[in-house]
C-alpha cells in the first residue's frame, strides 16, 4: 500500500503524501516497482520537479538510484522530455550526463529517441554530452535522430559532430540508410546535398539506402536516389538481390512498376531466383502481374530447380500459382493483354532536392530501434543482424512539434514505461492470447532421376537492415539437408 501511495504522489505531484509517508517511515530507499524503478523515478518522468527536490533532498532517495535496466531518473527525464527536472539531476541530483543503461544508451541517446531536441540542445550546450557515444550495438544519437525523421534534432547533433554523418552501427548502418528505410525525404536530402552523406555505402549484409527503400516501399524516396545521386538501380547486396528483388517480395507494385519503366533489369540473385520467384514466394499477386507483364521468363529454376509457381504452390499461394500456371502457355502478346496493372499507376516526380534544410519537417512516429533492451530503445532489436524482422509494411503518421499537448506527453510516457523491461513479457516473447507459432518445416528428401523435384522450403520475405533477420536461404547453401538453416546456420 505504501509503495502504491508513494509512486501515485510522485507522478501527481502531491508532495503533502509523500510528506505524511516520511512522516510514517515509509518512504525507504528500499521502496521500488516491479521494474526496479523508485519514486524519483516516476517523479522525473512525470515532470514533478518538487516531489523529485523533496524525495532526494527531504527523503534521503538516491537522485541517480538505477532501476533493473540501469536506467537513472536522469535517462527517464530526457526520454519524457522533461528538462527541468533532467537539468536539477545533472547539476544537483547527483546523475551524470554520461551515465548509460544497461545497453549502453546515454541520457542523450534517449533524448534522441524521443525526439526531444529542446532536451537535446541543451545537453550539448550546456550538459556536456559527448555526441559520438555509442551505445553497445554501435549506435549514435544521430541515428535514432534521422530514422524518427527528427529535423530539428539531426541538424543540432550535426552541428556539434559534423563525422556523425558517416558513421555506421555495429551492423554497417548510416544516418542516411535509417532515413531511406523509414522514408525521410527531407532528411535524405539534408544529409546528402548539405552534410556530403554518401548513398553508396553499405550495410554489413551489402544492402544500400536504395535497397531498404525498395524494401519498406518508399516509392518517392527511391526516385530521388535515382534522379539526384549516381546510384545505380542495378546494384545488388550480399546475396546477389537489386531493389527489383526486395520490392517484390514485400508487393510494392508502384515501386516495382517505377524501376521497370526506369531501366531497371530483371535479373537473378545468387541462388538463381528473379523477382518473380521473390514475388510469388510470398504471395504477392500483383507484382507477379506487372512482371509477366514486363516479359519475365516463367520457366526460369533457381539453383534448387524450382519455378514461381512451384514456390506459390507450396507456400500456400494458390491464387499466385494458378495465375502463372495460366499465363506460362500464353504469348507473350496474350499476356500482356490479359492484365497491365501498371498502367494504372501515377508517379509522384521527386523534389528537386533545392528546397531550404531550415524547412520545418514533422515529426513522424517512427517504428525502430537501435539495439537497447531498456526502457529507452526497444521497438525492435536492430543490431543482433542488418536485415529486417518485420513482414509488415509501415506507415508514420505525422505530428507537429508545435502540437506536442498533454496526450502526446502521456503516450511518450506510455511507450517509454512499455518498453522499460522486457523480462515482464513471456519468456518466449509472445503475449498472452497469441496463438502458438507453427511448427519448423519439414524437410524433404532429395529428388531421384524419375521423381518430381521436392517442394520447397517456405522463405521469409528480404528483409532489410537493423532488425533481426532469418535469410531467405540457407547459409550453409545446403537447405534441403541443414536443419537449422531458419537460425542461420
Amino acid at each position: 500500500m505504501a509503495l502504491e501511495r508513494a509512486l501515485l504522489a510522485a507522478r501527481q505531484g502531491d508532495v503533502d503524501t509523500l510528506k505524511s509517508l516520511q512522516a510514517e517511515g515509509l518512504l525507504q530507499p528500499g521502496l521500488r516497482d516491479a521494474l526496479g524503478a523508485s519514486p524519483a523515478h516516476h517523479a522525473a518522468r512525470a515532470g514533478k520537479l518538487n516531489c523529485l527536490r523533496y524525495l532526494v533532498e527531504e527523503a534521503a532517495l538516491r537522485g541517480n538510484s538505477r532501476a533493473r535496466n540501469g536506467a537513472s531518473p536522469g535517462h527517464d527525464a530526457a526520454a519524457t522530455g522533461n528538462l527541468a527536472c533532467l537539468q536539477w539531476l545533472l547539476t544537483q541530483g547527483g546523475c551524470c550526463v554520461q551515465d548509460t543503461d544497461n545497453s549502453g544508451a546515454t541520457i542523450l541517446h534517449l533524448a534522441a529517441r524521443f525526439g526531444h531536441h529542446e532536451v537535446i540542445d541543451w545537453l550539448l550546450r550546456f550538459g556536456g554530452s559527448d555526441p559520438m557515444i555509442a551505445t553497445d550495438t554501435g549506435a549514435l544519437p544521430v541515428h535514432y535522430a534521422a530514422a524518427k525523421g527528427d529535423f530539428p534534432s539531426l541538424r543540432l547533433l550535426l552541428g556539434h559532430c559534423p563525422n556523425g554523418v558517416s558513421a555506421q552501427t555495429k551492423n554497417g548502418a548510416t544516418p542516411l540508410y535509417l532515413a531511406c528505410q523509414e522514408g525521410h525525404l527531407e532528411i535524405i536530402q539534408y544529409l546528402v546535398k548539405d552534410c556530403g552523406a554518401d548513398p553508396h555505402v553499405r550495410a554489413n549484409d551489402g544492402m544500400t539506402p536504395l535497397h531498404a527503400a525498395a524494401q519498406m516501399g518508399h516509392n518517392t524516396i527511391i526516385v530521388w536516389l535515382v534522379s539526384f545521386t549516381s546510384i545505380s538501380l542495378s546494384e545488388q547486396d550480399g546475396d546477389g538481390a537489386t531493389a527489383m528483388h526486395f520490392a517484390a517480395s514485400r508487393g510494392h507494385a508502384k515501386v516495382l512498376s517505377w524501376l521497370l519503366l526506369h531501366g531497371g533489369e530483371i535479373g537473378t540473385d545468387q541462388w538463381g531466383g528473379t523477382p518473380l520467384h521473390d514475388a510469388a514466394e510470398n504471395g504477392e499477386l500483383e507484382c507477379c502481374q506487372i512482371l509477366v507483364v514486363n516479359g519475365v521468363n516463367l520457366g526460369l529454376r533457381d539453383q534448387d530447380g524450382y519455378t514461381a509457381a512451384d514456390l506459390a504452390d507450396y507456400n500456400g499461394h494458390s491464387h499466385c500459382a494458378k495465375y502463372l500456371r495460366t499465363v506460362e502457355n500464353m504469348s507473350v502478346e496474350h499476356r500482356v493483354l490479359s492484365r497491365d496493372p501498371s498502367a494504372d499507376l501515377e508517379f509522384k516526380q521527386p523534389d528537386s532536392g533545392m528546397s531550404s534544410p531550415n524547412t520545418t519537417m514533422s515529426v513522424q512516429q517512427a517504428h525502430f530501434d537501435l539495439g537497447s533492451p531498456t526502457s529507452t530503445l526497444s521497438n525492435y532489436d536492430s543490431c543482433n543482424s542488418s536485415q529486417s524482422s518485420t513482414g509488415e509494411k509501415r506507415s508514420s503518421q505525422p505530428g507537429g512539434e508545435g502540437s506536442r499537448g498533454p496526450e502526446t506527453t502521456i503516450t511518450d510516457m506510455q511507450t517509454y514505461m512499455d518498453m522499460l523491461n522486457p523480462e515482464i513479457r513471456p519468456r518466449d516473447g509472445k503475449r498472452e492470447g497469441e496463438a502458438p507459432p507453427p511448427p519448423p518445416p519439414s524437410f524433404p528428401p532429395s529428388p531421384t532421376p524419375n521423381s518430381k523435384l521436392p517442394r520447397p522450403l517456405p522463405a521469409t520475405q528480404r528483409q532489410s537492415p537493423l532488425r533481426p533477420s532469418i535469410r531467405r536461404r540457407c547459409m550453409c547453401k545446403q537447405r534441403t539437408t541443414c536443419a537449422t538453416w531458419r537460425a542461420r546456420c
